[in-house]
């Protein structure tokens, strides 16, 4: 029994649907590992869990995940695009069904990109992220944003690990309600 992720028995709940098995592959940043770990905190995870990449750096997103790295710099590397990008490409890399990927930023960023002009950047005032799920065999994603609110008197490490936490649960949560919703359309469809 795992103590720090509440206990969903994913492998319970695991689906075959046209004889294609629900496996799931990660690509993280912001969560730098806390998504893998929350999908394999429990017996049985290897029949679903294909493996996972973090991808905490500029050069290991573009070098890994072929991320374009021009785009996400330009749009504050955390956003909705580089977020699918690193889903799609984490699920040909493990050749996994699933592909979820996280990015964002735990705690407040302010990164000048020319001082003499006053230019900024990246401004991150609030934490946020981004957690995707894509199947590759419907072409179905989802990119869920969450934000949270930076507390000056609260610990760095707290806040980030507040943030990595929440992001990995409901990343968590996303493939729950994934499966669970091709499981019913697998039984209707079985049905009629």
């Amino acid at each position: 029994m795992n103590y720090f992720w509440p206990s969903n028995k994913l492998s319970d709940t695991l689906l075959k649907t046209d004889d294609s098995l629900m496996t799931v592959a990660v690509a993280e940043s912001v969560t730098a590992g806390a998504l893998s770990n929350c999908l394999c905190s429990e017996p049985g995870a290897s029949q679903y869990f294909k493996g996972g990449i973090i991808a905490y750096s500029i050069l290991s997103k573009k070098e890994l995940l072929g991320i374009d790295i021009d785009y996400a710099e330009s749009h504050n590397f955390a956003n909705p695009f580089t977020t699918s990008e690193m889903a799609k490409s984490i699920v040909k890399k493990f050749n996994a069904r699933i592909g979820m990927s996280t990015t964002g930023y735990s705690l407040p960023v302010y990164r000048p990109e020319n001082k003499s002009k006053n230019e900024c950047l990246l401004d991150v005032k609030n934490p946020y992220a981004y957690v995707c799920l894509f199947d590759s065999k419907t072409n179905f994603e989802i990119i869920k944003k969450i934000e949270f609110v930076y507390v000056d008197n609260v610990p760095t490490h707290i806040q980030r690990a507040t943030v990595q936490a929440k992001v990995a649960l409901e990343g968590k949560n996303l493939f729950l309600e994934y499966i669970n919703k091709e499981k019913t359309q697998t039984q209707t469809q079985t049905q009629t």
